[in-house]
């Protein structure tokens, strides 16, 4: 093994593992992720909303993931970077394709959580991509 510390190699070993025994590796595993659509948006919240409110959101939107099936993946969590640029929350969306974005922009479940977030915003930022 290289210079890694041992718990790390352990840790790769393990994954290295548990991917074999389901049929891939994990250099298959990443070239999927690779293959993939990702989207990501920020949040800022105007100051008048409490923060207990945004957790409440932002949990709301998180359960998403099972709602809508083009989510292949969907994380969120609060931004606790000190160079977020003022954004509290985040979100990280992974689809098959870049079409399946547009589904999730137009499902019922989405759109309603659009019209709960939306008002409360000061500002967001979105960023869609393909990994190199």
């Amino acid at each position: 093994m290289t210079d890694l510390p041992i718990e790390m190699n352990r840790r790769t070993l393990l994954s290295a593992g548990g991917l074999a025994l389901l049929g891939t590796t994990t250099l298959n595993a990443e070239k999927e992720k690779n293959d993939m659509f990702y989207h990501l948006h920020y949040f800022r919240f105007k100051d008048d909303v409490p923060e207990e409110e945004i957790a409440t959101l932002m949990k709301e939107l998180a359960a998403l993931k099972d709602k809508i099936p083009v989510l292949k993946e969907f994380w969120v969590g609060k931004n606790i970077s000190p160079n977020g640029k003022g954004f509290q929350y985040g979100e990280v969306a992974l689809f098959e394709k870049p079409e399946d974005l547009q589904a999730y922009d137009r499902h019922p479940e989405h759109r309603k959580m659009v019209k709960k977030i939306g008002p409360k915003l000061a500002g967001g930022a979105s960023m869609d991509f393909i990994p190199l």
